[in-house]
This record gives structure tokens, sequence and C-alpha cells, in this order.
């Protein structure tokens, strides 16, 4: 079945939200493992202003705003510098926005190896979906799934289209699987109302119906989906269960406005930049001692997303310290023997 009504909302929401304003994050990381962040806002209204951004901005930022005349933009940037990468993660987990329910962590760290030291940028955001009635990996494959997390790049039409396919499936999916999470909770509290007027199986007799109902996707409750039960079955003591304790769709609806929130969320780049020369990333772009990824909603939702990569500097220091060591065994070595043919 598909669901060109979800369909039609979700990509709405996706460009709408993606429209007002281009966000990047720029992690330069520094041979001691410091780094310094920068997130800059560019748009041509005061949605810039606007302190909804992937990591949490206050007044320990530096704010610094610019405009260019020739196209009304507006530029707004946020830089802060940390000593390492736990400070940062201190301030994810703190943040009162909604990106603190996303679990996701930034790992920094500088490992010595005698004339070279190694430095690795990590930075995960966990699968998401709260919806996990059903198993995505039945409804997706694993190259569905290379193209849904961004580890493969459209290089043909063909690749396009199998992407844009794959971006169908999993909306197909996130629909199913909600749909049959909202169908065991009612059909669990059908069972608890206990009421011989109301057969549990009425569930399944408007499963369409009530699929149909979340493609459309005009909602903010799942406590409806009891009004529409009562609506098409006719039997009105179903309402009972709007008012039975414990509350079913508590816990229901707190999913439903976090999954709203994932979708909601504004798509940014983020840039990472190492000292020294890269040796190893997951990143599909890099140029210099450059890379990034694009970080959407969709790219987290079914499996971990991973940004990774590693550098590898020159300890000049080891090597003239080595080189030093070196000529003061060659000057021992070159006395003892003077010393030896002396004797």
């Amino acid at each position: 079945m598909k669901t060109h009504h979800i369909l039609i909302v979700l990509f709405f929401i996706l460009i709408t939200f993606g429209a007002c304003r281009e966000i990047s994050v720029t992690t330069t990381v520094n041979k001691d493992g410091s780094f310094t962040r920068m997130i800059k806002i560019t748009g041509d209204s005061a949605d810039v202003f606007r302190k909804d951004l992937p990591y949490p901005i206050d007044d320990s930022w530096l704010m610094e705003v610019k405009h260019d005349s020739a196209d009304t933009s507006i530029y707004v940037t946020y830089t802060k510098t940390y000593s390492n990468s736990d400070l940062l993660n201190i301030e994810m987990k703190n943040d009162t926005g909604w990106m603190s329910q996303l679990d996701r962590s930034v790992d920094i760290k500088k490992r010595f190896g005698f004339f070279y030291s190694y430095l690795t940028f990590n930075e995960v955001i966990k699968a998401a979906n709260p919806f996990t009635a059903l198993d995505y990996k039945d409804f997706l494959s694993p190259e569905d799934l290379q193209w849904i997390n961004n580890e493969r790049l459209p290089k043909t039409t063909s690749d396009t289209t199998n992407m844009d396919k794959a971006d169908e499936k999993a909306l197909e999916f996130i629909a199913e699987s909600y749909t049959e999470e909202l169908v065991q909770i009612i059909e669990a509290a059908i069972k608890k109302l206990n009421d011989p007027s109301v057969n549990p199986q009425i569930i399944q007799t408007h499963y369409d119906s009530i699929y149909k109902k979340v493609t459309e996707g005009e909602f903010e409750t799942a406590e409806v989906f009891i009004d529409y039960l009562a609506e098409w079955s006719g039997i009105q003591n179903i309402l009972k269960i709007k008012t039975a304790e414990p509350d079913f769709f508590t816990e229901f609806d707190e999913k439903l406005q976090f999954f709203n929130k994932i979708f909601e969320m504004e798509n940014y780049q983020q840039f990472v930049e190492m000292p020294g020369l890269i040796t190893e990333t997951n990143s599909l772009i890099l140029k210099g001692n450059s890379v990034s990824w694009k970080v959407q909603n969709l790219y987290f939702l079914f499996s971990d997303y991973k940004m990774h990569v590693e550098s590898r500097v020159v300890n000049y220091w080891m090597f003239a310290l080595t080189g030093f060591l070196v000529l003061m065994l060659i000057i021992f070595l070159v006395i003892k023997a003077v010393q030896v043919t002396k004797e």
C-alpha cells in the first residue's frame, strides 16, 4: 500500500524547514586534541537568530553577525574553543532543547605513536526511531540502508532513482511501524477495558482505516483514534478507554512528539578540519585536510549515524631527540674506540 499522504506531508516538512536557513558546523581540531567549533547560520530573515541549533548555544560562545548588501543575506556565527570533547558532551546532555533526547556523543582523542601522533574525531548519533514494533530489516535491504544513511552518493540516474525509492520505502516502513504500535496499544486497552460489547477484533477489522489516518498525519494525539473507532464501528462503549487508568497513550504520544521533532529538524552540514595528513575516514567528501557529512533525520532513524576521521601529525621533536641521542651514541662509541686504541 502506497503512503502518498504521509510522503507529501513529510517531504513538505523537510523542504519547509530546510529552506528557511542554511546551517553548517565546523570543528577545527588542534594538534594537542583541543578543538574549536563554529556554527554558521545563513539566511535572509530574523530566523538566523533562532537558537534552536544542532548544539546548545549560551553566552560562552562568541557571536558575530555580518550582512551582505548584495543579496540581503545575513550571516551569524557562534564560535567556542574546548580543551576536550567531554566538555561538549556535558553541554549536549544539559541542553534544554528537544535534541537532548537524541543519544549522541563526540569523542576527540590524541594517540602518541613515537615519530607520529594520531588524532581521531568520532561523532555518533544513535538510531532514534521511537516506533520499533516492526523490524526495519524486514522492510529495508542493506543497499536501501546505504542510500538512506548517506553511505553512498548517487553517480548515475539509476543511482538517484534507487536512492529515491529507498527513501520512499523508509517512509512507508515508518507508517507501517507507527500503525502497528498504535494497534497493539489500542488492542491492549480494549482487553483491559473488559467490556463484552467491545471485541478486541474490532481493531483488526478497521486496521486499514487506521493506517490511512496515520498516513494522512492529521492528528496530535493517539487518543483521537478511539473516536474514529467509535464512529466507524458504532460502538460507543469503546470511548471508555479515554478515561481509563492508566492512560494507555501517554508513552505513545511522547514518542509521537519526539518523532515529529525529528522530522522538523533542520538539515545541516558537518565539517571537520584535522591537523596533519588524513589517514582514515568514512566521509564521502574529502578535500585536503577537511572532511564533511550531511546530517539529515533519515540518516539516523534506523541505525547509528557515525562520523569518523583520523589524521597523522609528525612529531618533529621526536625526530630531533632521536637524532640527538644517535649522535650522542656515535660520539660515545668513537671515544670508547679511541680509548681502546690507546691502550
